[in-house]
């Protein structure tokens, strides 16, 4: 291995469109939130520093890099070879990462990028680090490809430094965690409530996961489920976080005693949306997160869908309700939280055989009233605990 300072270099998206005085607050929460991912993962301490267009991560590399990716706000990270921005140096840097990178009769290109006043040009660069690479490794069959090379060798000058890497591993992007506010999100442990909650953590939401813990109704692997697919959620969050649970045993007990079985579903829901609804008040949230899909489902029609928002006090957030389900399940493995969401358990018993497709609002609301819904979620909100 080189025996050379090793750095990530951090390229962002979005944040770069802002204003000047957003994008270096935007800038400072991502280079923390990078900072503490790292040390989550057991990747030691990092300084972590940035100007324009770039963070960089000191003392750190392909498994630093790895982890960097997956914070929210990154495009990609690259674990680069650090050397200072005189053409000599860069040069010498280059072949020697050449060497180590290159295989006997590979092809080869030069992608360089000069930020800031320098004697020379990004084509300067090209022409002369390709010039020493080729009489280095020429013996070896190195030779160029510059449509479609085996090996690409970026160079970046900023400032006074430059840095030469060979690999760009792709981030999310979007905003950094916690800065687009706060929400609550309803997770069952499915396939498709983990990846909308992940959704719009990426969009840089703070979000509280509640899980309906809807037992003796459900199984314990129901509930374990939930639990797991938190712990694979709870990678992508910069701080320490809680899965919350409220006992809905007792709302589900009432909703059995319904007269009109088709409108279970409907009347489980809403009611999971009334309780969400208090705890997102209580924690001044600013709205609640489903994983609902347009058509998916009996209740996740668009009438019955309209007449659950009704039982929300809070905007409901869908970001899946155009995706069908391939769609929403490819998500799921790129965020890694399919293998464990998509496990059989025993999930509820209260599922009538014919659930209503189109449910009419007066009945519900009388339906509810009838069997004291509300005053069971409100007493269920005030029984939320930590699940995890």
């Amino acid at each position: 291995m080189l025996g050379i300072l090793r750095t990530v270099l951090v390229a962002y998206g979005e944040i770069s469109l802002k204003s000047p005085p957003v994008r270096r607050r935007l800038e400072r929460i991502l280079a923390r939130q990078i900072a503490s991912m790292l040390r989550r993962r057991g990747l030691g301490e990092h300084r972590v520093y940035g100007g324009y267009g770039r963070l960089y991560v000191e003392d750190a590399g392909r498994e630093e890099a790895e982890a960097v990716a997956e914070v929210f706000g990154v495009v990609s990270a690259m674990p680069a070879h650090k050397t200072s921005a005189e053409l000599d140096a860069i040069i010498d840097l280059a072949v020697k990462v050449a060497e180590e990178s290159i295989g006997d009769g590979d092809s080869f290109a030069v992608r360089p990028k000069v930020v800031g006043e320098h004697p020379y040009t990004s084509s300067t660069i090209a022409i002369e680090v390709g010039d020493a690479v080729l009489q280095r490794l020429s013996h070896r069959g190195v030779h160029v490809d510059l449509d479609n090379p085996d090996v690409t060798l970026y160079i970046e000058v900023r400032d006074r430094d430059a840095y030469i890497y060979t690999e760009v591993i792709e981030g999310f992007g979007g905003l950094p965690y916690g800065t687009q506010g706060r929400l609550v999100s309803l997770l069952s442990g499915g396939i498709d409530s983990p990846v909308a909650m992940w959704m719009m953590m990426k969009r840089g939401v703070e979000v509280y996961p509640l899980f309906m813990d809807q037992r003796p109704y459900v199984g314990e692997d129901y509930v374990e489920r939930a639990i797991d697919a938190f712990k694979v959620l709870s990678r992508y969050i910069p701080e320490d976080s809680e899965l919350y649970a409220a006992p809905f045993g007792e709302v589900m007990k009432r909703i059995m005693e319904s007269p009109l079985p088709r409108l279970r579903c409907l009347l489980c829901k809403r009611s999971m949306y009334r309780v969400a609804s208090a705890f997102a008040e209580a924690i001044e949230a600013r709205g609640l997160i489903t994983g609902e899909s347009l058509g998916q489902v009996a209740s996740q029609t668009l009438d019955n869908l309209y007449i659950l928002d009704e039982a929300s006090s809070l905007p409901v957030l869908r970001p899946l309700i155009g995706l069908d389900k391939v769609e929403i399940e490819h998500l799921a493995m790129r965020i890694g939280t399919y293998q464990v969401t998509a496990k059989t358990v025993h999930g509820c018993t209260v599922i009538p055989d014919k659930p209503a497709t189109k449910a009419k609002l007066e009945v519900v609301r009388a339906l509810e009233e009838e069997l004291g819904l509300p005053d069971l979620c409100s007493k269920a909100a005030e029984e939320i605990y930590s699940l995890s």
